[in-house]
């Protein structure tokens, strides 16, 4: 038992570190629509702006921003080959239906392509910001790159409609 409070602990102690959100990160956060820099329905990465070390790892989220009746995105976005490395893709909040729905295509060299499809048993749609999925990256080069979506990308309806996208985030790396 005493072993297991002493894991307990860890985890606990462990998991709020990653909680922990600067006032720098509050004040630039593409999530504000107050903030918003851009029209919605939008794509958006957050965080946007990254400053790993050489080797080091950072992860960002790629949401939809202010979508009306959203079931399904496919995400295509580019990044530089030669300055980062993908580690791993996840899915976010849009593929945790019931029935997920999620792929992932990285294939081409400084292009990765993701496909979330909301499958749930209540059939409704998503009306509000919500994640699709996790990227995490290592920088492979010091100095700046970005992370740019494509004009490929899209949003849909549950009628496959497609949803216009009406703004783009940007993500900034700069590795030092």
């Amino acid at each position: 038992m005493k072993r297991f409070s002493s894991i307990l602990i860890v985890f606990v102690f462990l998991s709020c570190g990653n909680e922990i959100t600067t006032t720098e990160e509050l004040r630039n956060n593409p999530l504000d629509a107050e903030q918003a820099t851009y029209e919605t329905p939008a794509l958006v990465f957050f965080p946007s702006e990254f400053t790993p070390a050489l080797g080091g790892a950072f992860q960002t989220e790629v949401f939809a921003m202010g979508p009306e009746n959203l079931r399904g995105a496919n995400v295509v976005f580019q990044y530089d080959q030669n300055k980062l490395s993908i580690l791993n893709v996840t899915a976010g909040g849009l593929s945790a239906g019931s029935n997920p729905l999620f792929f992932v295509d990285t294939d081409t060299p400084g292009i990765v392509e993701i496909v979330s499809v909301y499958l749930n048993a209540d059939s409704t749609s998503i009306n509000q910001n919500i994640s699709i999925a996790q990227i995490s990256f290592t920088a492979t080069s010091t100095g700046q790159s970005t992370l740019d979506f494509q004009s490929e990308c899209e949003m849909l309806d549950p009628d496959g409609n497609s949803i216009e996208i009406k703004g783009f985030g940007q993500g900034v790396v700069d590795a030092q």
